[in-house]
């Protein structure tokens, strides 16, 4: 809730990507499925609240929810499919020629 209140209160890209970065850092941590999940909880917060303003990031989001698409915690493959549902209805087309 927190990174969310400060990415709506930043109000640009650019004071957007440090944290979008810090964001898919946590979702490809390969040793600890709870900063992934919490991660992946994180990006899609934010997509729900920022909604198309965000999705000039999402082309750099894709190839980690990738990945968490695949991850052995279905929990955390769950979110990362929401997550990109959810880029699909912001942007009206699918994604699936933009995952790896």
């Amino acid at each position: 809730a927190c990174l969310t209140a400060l990415a709506a209160a930043a109000g640009n890209e650019q004071l957007w990507k440090p944290l979008n970065h810090a964001i898919l850092q946590a979702c490809g941590n390969d040793s600890r499925s709870e900063v992934r999940k919490a991660g992946a909880s994180a990006l899609l917060t934010i997509i729900q609240t920022l909604g198309e303003e965000y999705m000039v990031l999402l082309p750099e989001c894709l190839p980690i929810l990738s990945e968490l698409l695949e991850d052995s915690d279905e929990e955390i493959a769950s979110i990362a499919k929401e997550c990109i549902r959810q880029g699909e209805e912001l942007l009206g087309e699918s994604l699936d020629d933009s995952l790896i």
